[in-house]
């Protein structure tokens, strides 16, 4: 009925969609969404442990259009993983940026001011003002 080069080739069409639909499904669960970077951020920047100004630093998070951060996330330098963090930071910051490349997003251009950044009751504290993403 059917000859041999057939069925081979059946078999081989077949093996070649199921590797595609599994590399596509791999592909899809490990995609980490601007979302889930965003809560990681959260985890990872503690506010709580200084003892000195110099013990706090800003995060830029985000991407605005026009260029520059969306908002700045105050963290503890002595009691968060700054290096996880940052790179956090630049993976979001980037997703971002292609979002709005992607999805020809347009801004105001206005620019996010830097707030200063305080360790208040060992809490490393941002003046409200560009704490939040617009």
């Amino acid at each position: 009925m059917f000859s041999k080069k057939s069925l081979l080739l059946a078999a081989m069409i077949a093996t070649l969609g199921f590797v595609q639909s599994c590399s596509q499904a791999n592909s899809e669960s490990t995609s980490v969404t601007h979302e889930d970077l965003y809560s990681q951020i959260k985890q990872v920047a503690s506010i709580e442990g200084c003892t000195t100004h110099s013990d706090c630093a800003l995060l830029p998070i985000g991407h605005k259009p026009c260029g520059g951060p969306e908002a700045y996330m105050p963290y503890s330098k002595t009691n968060s993983d700054v290096d996880r963090l940052e790179s956090l930071g630049q993976a979001y910051s980037e997703q971002r940026r292609q979002y709005n490349q992607d999805n020809q997003i347009m801004g105001t251009c206005v620019v996010t001011p830097k707030p200063k950044v305080s360790c208040i009751r060992n809490q490393c504290m941002a003046s409200e003002q560009s704490t939040h993403i617009q």
